[in-house]
């Protein structure tokens, strides 16, 4: 393999990406190398992309899988794999993080709780260039390959990877990120041991703001849980046939030309008072505000989509407080994950053949190259999720 060379796409500045070439790494010994079969593309890959000024090329994408290509003698020591010790020629899928296990954080709440840790290593992750540390996202320094915009990608000591069977679509194994975010969306709204209230049941009332790839598999979720009623909005009409058809939702409302008090007495209407679930993936301030207004009291409200602002700068023209206190709601997000929660995921995933999950991929390309173009049309009202797979 020491001749072989692999193209990796780097992420350099606004809407800019660069391809380069290095040479395929061999595996230490507590090491492993896929050759990426599939990547998906991610709402926050996109935001990477936008943000505006230029910088040196970092390596990007956390959704992939790939087949093991390279192995070190102590790699199934070193890795957490799921589905039994791996061999040359698996297919994987990755859990993107990698914990420190020594911060507060990881001694608190143990190792591979992701999105809290203060040393959270993230494959794919762009901006972490410091060559001083062993593992940073410079595809100039070894091992190169550091993502999933990627041909291939070299796994550290302390990933945790699940074997893909072999009928299983690359396609489908890659969404394991954004399901397991689905998961531990619907999981935060369980009924609690000891709690005065109710969590999710089979008379759930739900809503899910937005109809995206991460929306539309929350809905099946719920759907598949046995939620009374399942509501989903958005502002495209297409987007919406697609959330009815994959998810089977029991109402899909165009919210596009309602004001903020329109869109609230309107769900409030269909959810008979209000839902006692509202899971809000749209990625826009203004959503947040609104979606604290349609949780019936004691109610549920979990935040998936506003982990950064983009520069929507949305000032509150609401008493949030006052809505908070009011409903006496369950207000939470989702930020930290667990493998546990994605080994759920991909349980999940695994009834593709039951589940219409190919029917979320609407954008298919097959070379590096085209992933500027393919991000410029994640805006359109017919996308829902992009997947890149390579050809043989």
């Amino acid at each position: 393999m020491t001749n072989k060379t692999g193209k990796t796409a780097l992420n350099t500045g606004y809407y800019s990406m660069e391809v380069k070439e290095y040479p395929v790494p061999e595996a230490k010994e507590d090491g492993v190398v896929i050759e990426i079969e599939t990547f998906c593309i991610c709402g926050s890959d996109q935001h990477f992309v936008k943000l505006p000024g230029t910088h040196k090329g970092g390596a990007e994408g956390h959704e992939f899988m790939g087949k093991v290509i390279s192995i070190g003698e102590k790699a199934n020591k070193a890795l957490h794999v799921y589905g039994g010790e791996l061999k040359l020629g698996d297919r994987i899928v990755v859990y993107p993080h990698i914990t420190c296990g020594k911060c507060d954080t990881c001694m608190k709440l143990g190792d591979g709780v992701c999105g809290v840790c203060d040393n959270d290593y993230i494959y794919g992750g762009v901006f972490d260039l410091d060559n001083s540390k062993e593992m940073n996202h410079d595809a100039e320094q070894w091992p190169h390959f550091k993502g999933g915009f990627s041909e291939y990608c070299y796994l550290y000591p302390g990933t945790y990877v699940w074997k893909v069977p072999e009928d299983m679509p690359g396609e489908i194994a890659a969404l394991l990120d954004p399901c397991a975010v689905a998961m531990r969306a619907v999981e935060q709204v369980l009924t609690p041991i000891g709690g005065t209230g109710e969590g999710f049941s089979l008379s759930s009332r739900c809503l899910v703001i937005g109809a995206g790839a991460i929306s539309i598999m929350t809905a099946m979720i719920l759907k598949q849980m046995g939620a009374k009623q399942v509501v989903i909005t958005d502002f495209f009409d297409e987007k919406l046939k697609m959330a009815k058809e994959i998810a089977g939702v029991d109402e899909a409302v165009n919210v596009a030309d309602m004001t903020t008090e329109e869109r609230v007495k309107k769900i409030i209407e269909i959810t008979d008072g209000g839902a006692d679930v509202v899971i809000n993936a749209a990625n826009h301030p203004s959503t947040c505000i609104e979606g604290m207004q349609m949780v019936r009291k004691c109610g549920y409200y979990v935040e998936i989509g506003n982990a950064m602002d983009f520069g929507a700068h949305h000032i509150s023209e609401i008493n949030i407080p006052d809505v908070v206190f009011s409903r006496n709601a369950h207000i939470t997000s989702v930020v930290a994950n667990t493998p546990q929660c994605f080994d759920r995921a991909f349980e999940f995933l695994k009834r593709w053949k039951e589940l219409p999950f190919e029917k979320l991929i609407t954008h298919r390309f097959t070379t590096l190259e085209e992933i500027i173009p393919v991000m410029k049309k994640m805006g359109d009202r017919d996308f829902i999720k992009a997947a890149c797979t390579f050809e043989k």
